[in-house]
């Protein structure tokens, strides 16, 4: 068995994109004259359970506040396209891996939380560091009805990869994302971003780095197999 597929669990495993959203978040707030500034502290507890699309709403549950969420999501999709307009760097390693793949003919697919408008943004910030190497397969929020840490969105890319979970390793750069790849059977390379730096024992002792590289992608993707053969 052949590894024949790698699937980047989040923009996180990508770039690190996560201040970025936060700006979002409140320039929404203040453009719909919503008293909230999401400090980091904030912002990443928000981000910790995942399993919705509505930050604002349950942040407003959770104050007892009413707004209008749709609206304020709407709102922080477009912004955050909007700041993505210049050149991001990609995480370390990843320039690597994605080369190592358009050479290997190992394809490649991003999954993400966000909607189409801000993934493209990021792509095209990212176009440079790629070298102009292409996603086979992107599965975003709007194809799927259940978020991570359900795993609808990971076996989703698995099959319109065309490739069986035997075949494929998940990039994840925070736990929930791992959560989504472990519930749809894949093996995962835990590559901890900016939102999950502070809390690496909630990957569950999964194979770490900080840098991503083939080598580590491989022994993740064979550990995986390994065991389950055993």
């Amino acid at each position: 068995m052949t590894l024949e597929a790698v699937i980047f669990g989040g923009m996180g495993s990508l770039a690190e994109c996560a201040e970025i959203d936060r700006a979002a978040w409140n320039a929404a707030f203040r453009m719909h004259d919503v008293p909230w500034n999401w400090s980091w502290d904030t912002y990443s507890e928000l981000m910790r359970p995942g399993g919705d699309r509505q930050l604002a709403a349950r942040y407003a549950a959770h104050l007892g506040q009413v707004v209008e969420a749709r609206a304020l999501d709407a709102a922080h999709q477009n912004l955050f396209a909007a700041m993505l307009v210049e050149e991001v760097p990609l995480r370390p390693g990843v320039a690597r891996v994605l080369a190592w793949a358009a050479r290997g003919g190992v394809k490649l697919a991003i999954v993400s939380r966000a909607e189409l408008q801000p993934v493209t943004a990021l792509l095209r910030a990212t176009a440079r560091a790629r070298a102009g190497i292409s996603f086979d397969v992107a599965v975003l929020r709007s194809d799927v009805t259940r978020m991570a840490p359900d795993p609808q969105a990971m076996t989703l890319a698995v099959e319109k990869l065309g490739v069986g979970t035997g075949r494929s390793v998940v990039v994840a750069d925070t736990p929930v994302a791992a959560q989504a790849a472990h519930g749809a059977g894949l093996p995962v390379l835990a590559f901890p971003g900016r939102l999950a730096e502070a809390e690496p024992e909630e990957f569950g002792g999964l194979p770490m780095v900080h840098a991503l590289s083939p080598e580590a992608l491989t022994q993740a993707w064979r550990g995986a197999e390994s065991t389950a053969a055993e």
